[in-house]
Parts: structure tokens; sequence; C-alpha cells
């Protein structure tokens, strides 16, 4: 029997690499304590709950957030979107921790347009980034993909693209990664980090329209438009 298969919507997830990572790391890790929290009990802590949610607004890091920003246009044009009619604001920026002990539950950032991680400081076996969907539009009826449980054996001979609800990716040392940000994702662990931490900064993304009569029915219109009542 002659057979085909056709690859239909597949997710796009970019990745950039950045020639002046020693440089921004160098200057980035002096800045670091300026973007944290202080716990009441000492030491420092970051993420979103920390209310340190504007990393971007540093001049000590301005290079760094252009470089996002060109990966960003790149993302774009992967994509073969005309960025030229929208301005890119990164709106929301954080620095995320997790050492050997800590995992990034599985979330997304449904509020956003587009989403990044820039790698800062990656040790030995550091957590990789774990996007996943709820259903693979393959799978015949709900379990059918699963991994074996006691209850139910895996009816999956071997995961690739086709079969998979989540796709890991293993980023090093001055590494971009942009995505759509409804796309779930979280941290997953490949091993003992041991003292040492991985920290990156990540931020949300929205795309805001920049013509002057902007015929859209959907879409974020440029905020300078806007009355509040």
């Amino acid at each position: 029997m002659k057979s085909s298969v056709y690859l239909m919507f597949p997710t796009a997830v970019t990745s950039h690499e950045c020639e002046r990572h020693s440089e921004f790391k160098d200057i980035f890790l002096k800045r670091m304590p300026e973007h944290c929290a202080e716990h009441e009990s000492g030491g420092i802590y970051s993420g979103e709950a920390s209310g340190h949610v504007y990393v971007h607004t540093d001049e000590h890091l301005k290079d760094l957030f252009s470089f996002i920003g060109d990966g960003i246009r790149s993302h774009l044009e992967a994509i073969d979107f005309d960025h030229s009619r929208v301005d890119i604001y990164i709106v929301k920026t954080w620095i995320s921790v997790t050492d050997t002990n800590t995992v990034t539950p599985v979330h997304a950032h449904a509020t956003s347009h587009l989403s990044f991680v820039y790698y800062m400081q990656m040790p030995e076996n550091a957590d990789g980034l774990g996007f996943q969907i709820l259903k693979n539009p393959n799978e015949m009826f709900y379990g059918a993909f699963s991994a074996s449980t006691p209850r139910q054996k895996s009816l999956i001979n071997e995961y690739n693209h086709l079969n998979a609800n989540q796709y890991v990716v293993r980023s090093q040392e001055g590494q971009l990664l942009v995505f759509p940000s409804d796309l779930a994702h979280g941290t997953v662990k490949f091993g003992d980090m041991g003292s040492t931490q991985r920290i990156a900064i990540a931020g949300d993304v929205l795309l805001v329209f920049n013509e002057e009569m902007p015929n859209y029915a959907t879409g974020v219109f440029n905020p300078a438009s806007w009355r509040r009542f």
C-alpha cells in the first residue's frame, strides 16, 4: 500500500543564540539583586510573585533587551507575520530561578501574545523547558497516548511529534526562546544541578497596532487612543 502523511498546523517555538552573552551575564549578575525581593527571614527571592516584574526597564540591561527584541522580530518573520504594522511591547519581565529541588509547574501566559525566556546561567543537568498540549489532535480517545500506568497500558510503541503531548527543549546559556503565550510550559528535571541555580529572564509581549487608521476587528489598538471613564 502506498501511503503518505500530511503534517498540518505545527506550533513555532524559535531559538536565538546571543553572541554577547558573556558581557550581558556579567552585567546581569551585578544587577540581579535590584530585581529581587527580600525575605522576612533573610535572603532574596524572585519570580512573578515577588512583585519585581519590570526587569526590562533597567537601563543597564538595555542592550540585552534590544537583542530580545530582535529575537521577537525574527520569530514573527519565521511565521511570515508582517511586524511592520505593530509595535512590539515587552510589558512584563521577571527573573526565574530554579535549583535542584524546585520545579516551575506547567502554566501559560494567556493575557499576552508572545512570551520568551533568556537563559542567563545554566549549570550541568540544568532544567529543560517542556511545552505541553492538553490533548494531541491525533489522540483517538482520552488516555490513548498516555504513558503506562497501573490502570492502563500505553498504546504507543515509540513517542514522536505525531503522538506526543510534550516537547522538551534542553537550553544552553545565552539562548533565547520565543513562543506563543498561551502554549502551556514548565520546567523538566534532567538530574542534580548541585548547589548552582538555573537563572533565566522570562517575559511577556503584546503586539499593538501602529497604523493611524487600523482596519481590524481583533487585536490590540494603540493605548494613546484609550480613554478611562
